[in-house]
């Protein structure tokens, strides 16, 4: 009796030991969160780490794909900021980040291209407006943005009856350019104010071709210099999509996947996207997420926005192009359904007019990005390529045919649907009207960390819209996988 006793002693001391200087880790999801988690847990010592990963890559929303030498990125593209920006300090010394703002052309579709001098007051007032929401607003993004529009339209043209009408014809691009870097289906859902905090210096630093990849090679110390990666790339299990996390029962936490493996641990760093834990909030763990987290979930938003990669064989662009965006006259917008018939149409719209802006691609000579926003990017990812190059070409003639009489057909575009694809669900979170009602900002609601029975950390939330100031962002994500890495590396720390 004594010695079963003894022996089951020692086997759960030896466990608990075990545990204490080996605890074995895995983490969801090998995106910039994941991967930040990660590298940040083996340097301190924590070696026992597995990723899942349900996608056949890694990189999460960073998806660079190759096309010729270059890399075109058909998820996050830009590094927003210079101050405070973890993705910033990580390659500022690499010298490989570039300035990608340009100067953008408008063109109405009755009128061609609009006045230069008259689209650049039009894209300051954009910009001052949109970057100065209230913290005071408690209604919609929309509504403030139309009041604050007009006001300032109204100063600048009040003795002009021909620019102040251009102008109010122009709100359409605003709500496009808003609904598209929010990444909402409307701007009526988007609150006027928000936690999140701009980080200083130039906000569209792009990767020169390198492709937003390469952060997440600096992180696993595989560029510049490949000679000593840390050695992630071997924990990673594509093709892992996790079905279940059960948690709180045992000392241990199981994971359940789809394709019948499972897989036991100490603890589950949990980075997947907003967009999938609305989907299986219910389903995906057992016990069910406490309500305040439920609640924050559901309240905070995710939509999506689609870029779309198109090829032209012949360049019929000049080298001075730096980007259009697009201002359909009202009576114009109103008979697009009948003018163009191909593909989905809202109230007699056609999905055409949410065409935000086509711009260049650095090092892709041939290439042009479009940029969708608003309530068509679902039907638009629905659509087929045929329908997309029809509608774009549609578009480009009718406002460009002027200036561009040579335009030529696109033989290929290049695509990710984010809304429909079940391990996103859309591209990144933004804060809603109702989300602004909660107690606390729902990034810390939605990153608390849920407790087993023995008070240990079980499953740890990273992603971006875990991070209260920088949702929306890949430093966000970055940040929030290095938090919940050193709330580990504390919590083994103070159990010693």
């Amino acid at each position: 009796m004594y010695s079963s006793l003894h022996l089951i002693f020692s086997l759960l001391l030896f466990s608990c030991v075990n545990c204490l200087n080996d605890p074995n880790i895995i983490i969801i999801g090998a995106g910039a969160a994941g991967i930040a988690a990660a590298t940040r847990l083996y340097q301190n010592g924590f070696k026992n780490i597995t990723i899942l990963e349900a996608e056949n890559r890694i990189g999460g929303r960073i998806y660079s794909h190759q096309f010729g030498e270059a890399y075109i990125d058909l998820g996050a593209q830009w590094c927003h900021g210079q101050e405070n920006n973890i993705v910033y300090e990580l390659v500022k010394d690499l010298k490989i980040l570039r300035d990608d703002e340009g100067t953008v052309r408008l063109y109405h579709s009755k009128l061609k291209l609009i006045d230069e001098q008259f689209s650049m007051k039009l894209i300051d007032i954009f910009e001052n407006t949109y970057g100065n929401e209230s913290n005071n607003e408690r209604g919609s993004l929309g509504e403030y943005l139309i009041k604050r529009y007009n006001e300032e339209i109204r100063a600048a043209w009040k003795n002009d009856v021909n620019k102040l009408a251009l102008a109010e014809d122009c709100l359409d691009v605003f709500r496009k350019w808003v609904e598209t870097y929010e990444a909402s289906f409307s701007w009526y859902n988007i609150a006027a104010s928000s936690t999140y905090e701009v980080c200083g210096g130039k906000l569209m630093l792009g990767w020169n071709g390198l492709g937003y990849k390469t952060i997440l090679d600096v992180m696993m110390q595989k560029f510049p210099d490949s000679k000593s990666p840390i050695p992630i790339d071997d924990r990673i299990i594509l093709n892992k999509e996790v079905e279940k996390v059960l948690w709180a029962s045992t000392d241990r936490t199981e994971i359940k996947c789809a394709d019948g493996t499972n897989y036991s641990c100490d603890h589950v760093i949990w980075t997947p996207s907003l967009g999938v834990l609305k989907h299986g909030y219910k389903t995906l763990f057992e016990p069910q997420l406490p309500i305040e987290k439920i609640n924050a979930i559901k309240a905070f938003g995710m939509d999506a926005i689609s870029k779309i990669i198109l090829h032209f064989p012949k360049r019929w662009w000049n080298d001075d192009f730096e980007g259009i965006m697009f201002a359909w006259d009202p009576s114009d917008l109103q008979r697009s359904g009948g003018a163009f018939l191909e593909g989905p149409q809202k109230e007699g719209k056609s999905w055409i007019t949410a065409l935000s802006s086509i711009i260049p691609v650095p090092k892709c000579p041939n290439l042009l990005s479009a940029w969708f926003g608003g309530e068509f990017v679902p039907d638009i990812e629905k659509s087929s390529d045929e329908t997309i190059i029809n509608g774009i070409m549609y578009t480009l003639q009718t406002f460009l045919s002027v200036d561009y009489p040579n335009i030529s057909l696109p033989n290929k575009i290049i695509r990710k649907n984010w809304y429909t694809d079940p391990h996103f669900r859309g591209t990144y979170s933004f804060e809603t009207v109702e989300s602004r009602k909660l107690d606390k900002p729902q990034g810390e609601i939605i990153s608390e960390p849920l407790l087993s029975e023995e008070g240990k950390p079980a499953i740890l939330f990273a992603g971006e819209v875990t991070n209260p100031i920088h949702y929306s962002t890949v430093h966000g994500a970055i940040e929030s996988g290095l938090r919940e890495a050193d709330r580990l590396i504390n919590f083994y720390k103070h159990s010693k």
